[in-house]
């Protein structure tokens, strides 16, 4: 029952995690404690998806929207009218036939919209990041193999990635036993102003809590970063937020004091700390946290300049580096982003005003034909077979159920006065 409900929930809203509301302890070069040992905690994959629909969920969650709106089911109703026999006046199949085609042709639309925003997922997913790999393992990672989805969940969204992550390693393992990056493999960067023997390329999507990534001048943040260090020898380096903010005028962060020193791959690699960090937060220029240096046993505070948010771009530095705190869905733009509205344009909005105006004539109408056909159809024989056409039912002929029935009858003669062609 529960698996029903995950995947339910997979399908019909975009992926969360259950970590929103707890504080993070990153441990870089550190070995786990003994309460994560058995269970590490669950951080949002790296991977997003701001697109609306899936395989799955593409036709159930499309006809449910397009059937929020008050005409189409207005028009479903006058169809289903159409079938019962004592009320209809044509053949319902060419009724059917308008209605499906335009649920067919705004579905086809919205498919369309929706492949945009796959292809654009699909192209940051896949964009290139570099991070310390070969011989170092990321203890903060999951095994690979509890991170990938299982049966109907591989068609309700793409694969997380961790196949191809940094490390692989049961937590709290030596740092002798590497796992390297197995899928998909790239060559070692060697195009660098540091030692490139021991960086690796990936993909964003691969990313995780955890992970220390080089960035260079022009690249875009691909996590969440606390900054460790840079190429100024006072730890400052300069990023774009307009993707953000809108703001273009670049923003000054800085390293701590106590990471400043480190500008070789090798002391990355050596350098043992913990960072706590702050629950995922909406607030873009705030953040609290610390990092505690293991060998010295000091702690400095972090705060928002010491965080490198993922969207802003690197200006004016060569280089600088960093380590994940927050990926994916618990980045401070994608709880802003939140989810994909529904496109209404203005004058859809107003078009709905006078639908419903006309609504209350078409109501007046049959209300009076109704009124009116029984008046009629109890007053004289002759009447009746002049202009009734007879019809059976289990209650005999009566005025009452006449005019009943004829008030669904003109409801799908007049129905030309709200026309489908509108929508």
């Amino acid at each position: 029952m529960s698996r029903a409900r995950s995947l339910l929930a997979r399908l019909f809203s975009r992926r969360r995690t259950n970590t929103h509301g707890h504080e993070r302890s990153i441990y870089v070069n550190t070995p786990l404690p003994a309460s994560h040992t058995d269970s590490l905690p669950h951080y949002a994959p790296n991977q997003i998806r701001t697109a609306k629909y899936t395989v799955l969920s593409f036709v159930p969650k499309n006809l449910l929207e397009q059937f929020r709106r008050a005409a189409n089911i207005y028009f479903l109703f006058l169809l289903i009218l159409q079938f019962i026999p004592a009320v209809t006046t044509g053949l319902p199949g060419l009724s059917a036939l308008a209605l499906f085609t335009i649920i067919a042709l705004t579905m086809i639309k919205d498919g369309y919209e929706d492949s945009k925003r796959s292809a654009s997922d699909r192209e940051a997913n896949r964009a290139r990041a570099v991070v310390l790999g070969q011989e170092w393992v990321n203890v903060n990672k999951a095994p690979a193999h509890a991170m990938r989805p299982r049966g109907l969940m591989r068609l309700v969204g793409s694969d997380s990635g961790a196949g191809g992550s940094v490390g692989g390693a049961v937590p709290g393992a030596a740092p002798q036993a590497v796992h390297t990056r197995t899928q998909p493999q790239f060559d070692v960067v060697r195009d660098m102003d540091i030692d490139g023997d021991s960086w690796a390329i990936t993909e964003w999507r691969h990313i995780h809590v955890g992970d220390i990534v080089l960035l260079r001048e022009g690249d875009s943040v691909p996590a969440d970063l606390v900054l460790l260090g840079s190429s100024d020898p006072d730890g400052t380096c300069f990023v774009e937020t307009k993707n953000l903010d809108g703001e273009t005028n670049l923003k000054s962060k800085h390293a701590p004091a106590a990471t400043l020193h480190m500008t070789c791959p090798q002391q990355l690699s050596a350098f043992r700390c913990i960072i706590d960090a702050e629950p995922p937060s909406t607030l873009l220029y705030s953040f609290k946290g610390s990092i505690q240096i293991i060998d010295s046993n000091d702690r400095d505070p972090l705060g928002v300049d010491n965080l490198l948010l993922r969207g802003s771009v690197l200006r004016n530095t060569q280089w600088v580096t960093g380590v994940v705190v927050f990926t994916g869905d618990e980045t401070k733009i994608m709880m802003n982003a939140g989810e994909t509205p529904s496109k209404r344009s203005r004058i859809e909005r107003m078009m709905n005003y006078q639908v419903m105006s006309q609504f209350a004539l078409l109501f007046a109408l049959c209300l009076l034909s109704a009124i009116l056909g029984g008046v009629y159809y109890s007053r004289a024989n002759s009447f009746q077979a002049l202009f009734i056409v007879p019809f059976e039912t289990s209650s005999g002929k009566s005025a009452p159920l006449y005019g009943f029935l004829t008030f669904w009858t003109a409801l799908i003669l007049y129905q030309t006065v709200v026309p489908i062609s509108l929508y």
